[in-house]
């Protein structure tokens, strides 16, 4: 159920029920919060699913496409048995959670059985992006250490890449966001090539960027101190990454109007 009544001290509450995530089971655990009882859910519901599938997680975990090129690439983040059991664990969420999430028996059933003919797709989906961002993220890496002699915008790059690609980022960043890694670090790659020529230009953009970003993570680990999320904060977190290819890699556009005062504008709203 999507609410439960709960006995607590002599009287009846409301909680949000979810399903757990054990390892090798689930169980149901009642949250006095619904954000909270959403995160657990989903990766309750998502193991369920996987146990459902046993047979073929063991397949994709032998067939992954691609897989010693971006262990490689990935080493300095993880194991290769790590990235397998993202890369699969976001391929069944793709094929899973999307739309309306089963509530019974009945459902689930049904979601099992329109999940299969999609889990081949997802998973050549997925390995594809997932090889693209590594790729990308390493011709970045080796371009860096030629730049030593501007050491602000180097700093500046690999505190971007730290936030954008941490042990968990297949995971922890939403897939629609994942889509746009490749052209954040193509932008990256294209103000390197700029860089060189013009110091002073990447300079200015630099100062006119570093106010919007401090603005959102302090107001960001304010919210996380206090374990609450904001949707609207989160928004401009990602359009400060349209912010960077707008302001360093103009020719690689954005997908919707970014610069600096329409950004400082949405700040003085969002206050």
């Amino acid at each position: 159920p999507e609410l439960m009544e709960v006995p607590v001290n002599g009287q009846t509450v409301l909680g949000y029920p979810a399903l757990e995530d054990q390892g090798e089971t689930v169980s149901l655990r009642v949250f006095d919060s619904e954000d909270e009882a959403q995160k657990v859910h989903a990766r309750g519901l998502l193991r369920l699913f996987m146990l459902q599938f046993r047979e073929q997680v063991k397949y994709f975990d032998k067939t992954l496409p691609n897989l010693n090129t971006m262990a490689m690439q990935f080493m300095s983040l993880g194991s290769s048995e790590e990235l397998k059991r993202q890369l699969i664990e976001l391929t069944f969420a793709r094929a899973c959670l999307q739309g309306e999430w089963p509530r019974d028996a009945a459902s689930f059933k049904t979601a099992c059985a329109d999940a299969r003919n999609r889990l081949g797709l997802m998973l050549q989906e997925v390995c594809r992006l997932v090889g693209l961002v590594l790729a990308e993220w390493q011709t970045l890496q080796k371009k860096l250490p030629g730049f030593k002699v501007h050491a602000a915008a180097v700093q500046d790059i690999d505190a971007q890449l730290k936030r954008l690609l941490g042990k968990r980022f297949i995971l922890d960043t939403p897939f629609e966001r994942l889509q746009h890694y490749p052209r954040y670090l193509k932008a990256a790659q294209v103000r390197l090539d700029k860089l060189k020529a013009d110091p002073a230009r990447d300079s200015r953009l630099q100062t006119e960027y570093a106010p919007l970003w401090q603005n959102y993570e302090r107001r960001a680990q304010v919210l996380a101190r206090q374990n609450v999320s904001d949707e609207q904060l989160e928004q401009f977190r990602w359009l400060l990454e349209e912010l960077r290819v707008n302001l360093y890699a103009q020719e690689l556009k954005t997908p919707v109007p970014v610069s600096v005062k329409r950004l400082q504008k949405m700040w003085e709203g969002m206050r």
